[in-house]
């Protein structure tokens, strides 16, 4: 296993709801985010979300990277499943096998990230 860990950065957020308006209030999302540092690239991402009243939120989604882990450039999908509370969102990546190409085929992993405030992390540990 390796270990890559960086730095993430929304470029892009669109977001409506798909159902009532009261709450929980469920929305869908599409984002686009920027990845430095261990992986280099962009990722597209979809979420299906639920805020509840108490201004917390629970998310699913899936997120094809585009990009570069060192030498190798390729894409792969990724289930990400999290939270946000008080202004802080978690989540675990889940890297989907099958859905890698290029020169990351075949690569595993699971993994995690915070964002608050200006500062969003991650870390994702991959086998080829």
């Amino acid at each position: 296993m390796t270990r890559v860990t960086g730095t993430f950065k929304v470029l892009g957020w669109e977001e409506r709801s798909y159902d009532a308006p009261d709450l929980p209030q469920l929305t869908h999302a599409c984002v686009s985010e920027e990845l430095q540092g261990g992986i280099e690239g962009e990722a597209s991402i979809t979420y299906l979300m639920a805020s509840r009243e108490d201004q917390t939120a629970s998310f699913i989604g899936l997120a094809r990277v585009v990009g570069r882990i060192g030498e190798r450039e390729g894409t792969f999908v990724m289930q990400d499943v999290g939270t946000f509370e008080h202004g802080v969102a978690k989540g675990r990546w889940t890297i989907l096998s099958g859905t890698s190409t290029g020169d990351l085929q075949g690569i595993s992993g699971e993994g995690s990230f915070d964002t608050a405030d200006d500062t969003s992390t991650y870390t994702l540990e991959v086998s080829f």
